[in-house]
């Protein structure tokens, strides 16, 4: 139960972290470069997915897998099934977390070349 009470604390504090981006816009009217538009559109995309899904795929993991040990019953059922649940729910929230950076990453670069 410590490591379900561990993760979800650290989602609750990824989750509501917020950051700006740091990087200066250019001036209306100029072109932003393309290097410039991966810069922005890397920072933003660090800044917007990463740590929280793969913090919440792992805590939700381990709550269903502990539920699941539950079930099938015995202490080290449950035991068990918050490990397997745990490390499932890493993995799956690491895959969602590189999956929504791409977006974000991609997007940002499409608005920095289409708007800045």
């Amino acid at each position: 139960m410590k490591i379900i009470a561990k993760a979800l604390a650290v989602a609750m504090v990824a989750s509501s972290v917020t950051a700006t981006s740091g990087i200066i816009l250019p001036a209306e009217g100029f072109a932003a470069s393309k290097s410039y538009c991966r810069a922005y559109a890397k920072n933003k995309a660090n800044h917007r997915a990463g740590l929280p899904q793969v913090a919440t795929g792992a805590a939700v993991g381990a709550g269903l897998g502990a539920l699941a040990g539950l079930a099938i019953g015995g202490h080290h059922s449950v035991r068990n099934g918050l490990i397997i649940g745990g490390v499932g729910g890493t993995v799956v929230g690491g895959v969602n977390a590189n999956a929504k950076w791409r977006a974000v990453y991609n997007n940002a670069y499409a608005d920095c070349r289409n708007n800045m």
